[in-house]
């Protein structure tokens, strides 16, 4: 809504235009660029660990940017359906359409814009297998979660999480056109550390979520009981990443995937005995920082893992 000011003396002074770049950073953030990197990087990843992947590597880049940009769309669909519950959340409330400050049919066409954009480079540049697995994970996204799941059942990031998961596949298929067990795996992965991702944070939000009157767990179940289960999608997660060692035979991610892991269980327990208060819930945010670290450790461990292997450093 266009604001009208004065100047103390009757004369209407009419609000400065918006600065280039202060629009800019708002497209940033509603394309959600920060979540989109962590799904650019794992599907780099699977690009990377793919077979012959420096000969395809026109198709890599091809994945990646439609990646990108498809994920960009599903976070600006994901803000286009829920303004009013982002207004409701602290840690949402600044967003460019919670805020007012780009109005719901800009949003749209902007979304429109980036899915088409994804459409077109998967198209040319990557095989239908790439492009309809990366449609499914900005429809799953975009509009199955955010419409269907996140309003209607405490479990909604579980099985929302899968849209978030495809990435190492679609890095994979990008560069093969095929499906292997190895990409498989890494999905399995990234679906079974969601969870154990997300619910710390959740803790930490589960006023606002309460009174946004959206399902999360800590809200429906209580805090006992989502730090429960954080700590078995933790152990889930330890296991599941010790997967990738036996297929490949890399003792290097091996060893970090042991580690790291063992830490991430260590955390989970820590959280699962802290009384709740204010204590629980710093620990809570330190624990989602740390699964985002953990989850990138991971992946650049299995890229370096490759390496060296290949070029027979160890």
């Amino acid at each position: 809504m266009l604001k009208m000011e004065t100047n103390g003396q009757g004369v209407v002074r009419l609000p400065a235009r918006r600065p280039a770049l202060s629009l800019l950073w708002d497209l940033w953030v509603l394309a959600k660029a920060r979540v989109v990197s962590l799904l650019v990087f794992t599907a780099a990843v699977g690009e990377i660990l793919a077979p012959h992947a420096l000969l395809h590597w026109e198709s890599a880049l091809a994945g990646l940017l439609g990646i990108a940009l498809a994920g960009g769309a599903g976070g600006v669909l994901n803000q286009i359906v829920e303004p009013v519950l982002d207004q409701h959340m602290r840690r949402t409330s600044q967003r460019p359409l919670a805020d007012g400050r780009i109005p719901r049919g800009g949003a749209i066409l902007y979304a429109a814009a980036l899915m088409g954009a994804a459409i077109a480079v998967l198209a040319w540049g990557t095989n239908p297998l790439t492009l309809v697995l990366t449609l499914a994970g900005t429809v799953g996204y975009g509009v199955v979660y955010t419409l269907y799941l996140k309003p209607s059942t405490p479990w909604n990031i579980v099985w929302g999480g899968l849209a978030g998961a495809l990435p190492p596949l679609i890095g994979w298929t990008a560069v093969t056109g095929s499906v292997a067990a190895l990409p498989l795996v890494l999905v399995l992965l990234v679906f079974v550390w969601t969870p154990a991702h997300f619910w710390p944070l959740a803790i930490c939000c589960r006023r606002d979520y309460a009174e946004a009157c959206i399902p999360m767990l800590p809200v429906t179940h209580g805090v006992d009981r989502t730090r429960r289960e954080v700590l078995n999608y933790a152990v889930l997660t330890w296991l599941v990443s010790l997967l990738p060692a036996f297929l490949s035979g890399d003792w290097i991610y091996g060893a970090v995937a042991m580690v790291s892991g063992a830490w991430f269980v260590r955390m989970a327990l820590r959280l699962r005995t802290l009384p709740e208060g204010p204590e629980m819930d710093r620990y809570a945010r330190r624990m989602f920082l740390y699964s985002i670290s953990y989850l990138f450790l991971l992946f650049t461990a299995l890229i370096l893992g490759k390496l060296i292997m290949s070029h027979g450093i160890l």
